[in-house]
């Protein structure tokens, strides 16, 4: 009796999922071709984004519940949460025109959708995310006490409730759409790409590449992570995905467990700034920016490369300084064998690159096209089709972080909402301003990197990103900085937040799996990862890094990052290592960094020495790996 009650209970959860995951995921692809559309349906963006509302919700009780297993109250919660969202998306249309009717029943569906829209956000994202939705909330009501360039617009509880939960500018903003459409488009890629074996793949490939080079492994977890970048840009994703590869293969190879937790944890941190894909972010940075998202891509590139040549480069020195070698021939695999059995990971891609800067469709669109090819070529190749538990398994796995982001983005559209009742995003760029004007654009940049690194201890980098570009961006771009190089220096900087203590999340994922100490981990992907800290200053006073300027001007910023960035990462091993002189030579890399790093500002961008400068650091490298030698030797 007890087995068949088990059944029972596990056939209606398996219902209850492919309810609350699988039918949003069909409607959002649905969506995202236009078939509503194409059928001659009249259905406004507001009503297919209310309605991801409140299946997310119900799902955020669900499967986040109080206790251990969803109870009475989670359902109960989860039914009147959704209940009052689908609401909303019946009447959308009607009470989006009538605003200034504030009945009781419009009123009360409006607070309870928002209280309920905030709890959720605290179940999926974390204390730090609702905390922040919360207490721009308390600011909405009660912010026109606030003192001085604090006080906000004063504005009437049914008034700003409403407005929140039934205007275009507020929680069923672009914010929202950018969820249901781009990113929904490339989760779905992404989780078919992995659940066909792409992780995998790229593992193998990577180790095949560089498996055999000095510190192999530590490189391959670079490639492999750079390379997961191309289909999901989840940092703490990637690392318990390649990082249970990786991670042990870099211990075996002579890594202590910090430095090998490090080494993933800022490879794959690094997936975020990997083109074409990127994370939920980039597509947010388009939509902000009215700019096309290969442009977005096109601008990460550079910034990218020198991310994880900086890296690249202190595994190298690393493992040169300690004698490593690289994995032994029997635990590389053949490239030729690797390629043979995953070449339908590589069509996809190209599919992709094809459809977004070809033929400049959608990216959404173009993720779901190459999506529909691997699963084409996997048919022709596996001749096999899905069983029902495969794709019940894909459905789930998609749900829940698409559940996720739809709450995140739910609640940056409080906040986004708020900031424009209250005035608050007016008045903090003037003050901003005045900082800027009265102590300069680095003061204000120190002030901006602080505070989006401070944000992003508790929060998603896209969280972060929304709430510091609504508010500072536009005070960094009144200084005379290119608007894309403002936002991507917020992007950066939310980022870097994973690697930065005492919440360093992407350490302590990686941690976790090497079972090393957590401060001495974080401590190593902070030294690992300072490039994530230095690049986004660059690229203020240097935006042609950014692709914008002629081809001269971004090929010679572009080189001189680079080289700045290998002169660092050699002076950091200098630093760590134990020999005679090594402070001495760690401090000449040091010098010969900021010379090259710094040379435009004090010679000026147009200038014929620039040359001469590279050449000088040119040379500083190869000089300087001399002594590298001499401390293995000694």
């Amino acid at each position: 009796m007890s087995e068949t009650t088990s059944q029972n209970t596990s056939g209606s959860l398996n219902l209850l999922n492919l309810f609350l995951f699988g039918l949003p995921t069909l409607i959002g692809i649905l969506w995202i071709m236009g078939v509503p559309m194409q059928l001659g349906i009249a259905v406004l963006d507001g009503n297919y984004l209310a309605f991801l509302i409140a299946f997310a919700l119900a799902a955020s009780f669900i499967y986040w519940p109080y206790g251990k297993s969803a109870g009475l109250i989670d359902y109960a919660l989860a039914i009147v949460g959704a209940a009052v969202w689908l609401l909303c998306a019946y009447n959308y249309e009607a009470w989006l025109l009538s605003q200034h009717e504030r009945g009781v029943f419009k009123v009360t569906s409006a607070i309870v959708a928002i209280f309920l829209l905030c709890e959720g956000v605290r179940k999926t994202a974390g204390n730090g995310m609702a905390g922040v939705v919360l207490a721009s909330l308390l600011y909405g009501l009660f912010g026109h006490n606030a003192p001085g360039i604090f006080e906000g617009a004063q504005n009437d509880p049914d008034q700003l409730f409403v407005y929140l939960y039934t205007d275009g500018s507020a929680v069923l903003g672009f914010i929202i759409m950018v969820a249901g459409t781009l990113i929904l488009g490339f989760l779905v890629l992404g989780q078919v790409m992995q659940a066909s074996g792409a992780t995998t793949f790229f593992s193998d490939i990577a180790t095949a590449a560089i498996g055999k080079r000095r510190g192999g492994p530590a490189k391959v977890s670079v490639v492999g992570s750079s390379l997961m970048g191309t289909v999901s840009g989840a940092t703490v994703a990637n690392i318990m995905s390649t990082g249970m590869v990786s991670i042990p293969l870099m211990k075996r190879n002579g890594f202590k467990g910090s430095m090998a937790a490090g080494i993933e944890a800022v490879a794959s941190n690094g997936s975020q700034l990997a083109p074409p894909v990127m994370g939920a972010t980039a597509f947010i940075i388009a939509e902000y920016l009215e700019l096309p998202y290969p442009t977005i891509v096109a601008a990460a590139i550079i910034p990218a490369i020198v991310y994880y040549l900086f890296l690249f480069c202190q595994i190298d020195f690393y493992a040169r300084v300690n004698g490593m070698e690289g994995l032994k021939d029997d635990e590389v695999p053949n490239m030729a064998e690797v390629l043979k059995a995953g070449w339908i990971f590589i069509l996809p891609l190209a599919v992709l690159i094809f459809y977004l800067f070809v033929l400049a469709f959608n990216p959404a669109k173009s993720a779901l096209y190459a999506t529909l090819s691997l699963l084409i070529l996997a048919l022709v190749k596996f001749r096999k089709m899905p069983t029902f538990a495969m794709l019940y398994d894909l459905i789930v796995q998609l749900g829940k972080p698409f559940t996720m982001l739809v709450m995140i983005c739910a609640g940056a559209g409080v906040i986004i909402g708020v900031i424009n009742m209250s005035g608050l995003g007016f008045s903090l760029a003037l003050a901003l301003s005045d900082v800027g004007a009265a102590y300069g654009l680095f003061v204000m940049l120190l002030l901006t990197a602080f505070i989006s690194i401070i944000l992003g201890m508790g929060m998603p980098t896209s969280a972060v990103y929304i709430i510091v570009a609504m508010l500072l961006a536009p005070s960094i771009a009144d200084m005379g900085v290119p608007l894309i190089a403002a936002h991507f220096f917020v992007f950066y900087f939310g980022l870097a937040s994973f690697l930065t203590p005492p919440v360093a999340i992407a350490s302590y994922a990686a941690a976790s799996l090497a079972k090393a100490d957590l401060k001495e981990t974080s401590i190593a992907g902070l030294k690992l990862g300072l490039s994530a800290f230095i690049i986004p200053f660059y690229f203020i006073y240097n935006p042609e890094i950014l692709m914008i300027g002629t081809w001269q001007e971004i090929a010679i910023s572009g080189l001189i990052l680079a080289l700045a960035g290998v002169l660092l990462a050699r002076a950091l091993t200098f630093f760590g290592s134990a020999g005679e002189k090594t402070n001495l030579y760690g401090i000449i890399d040091l010098v010969a960094c900021l010379v090259v790093g710094t040379s435009t500002l004090w010679l000026g961008k147009g200038s014929v020495f620039i040359y001469a400068i590279v050449l000088i650091g040119v040379i500083a490298i190869y000089a300087g790996n001399h002594n590298l030698k001499f401390e293995q030797q000694n």
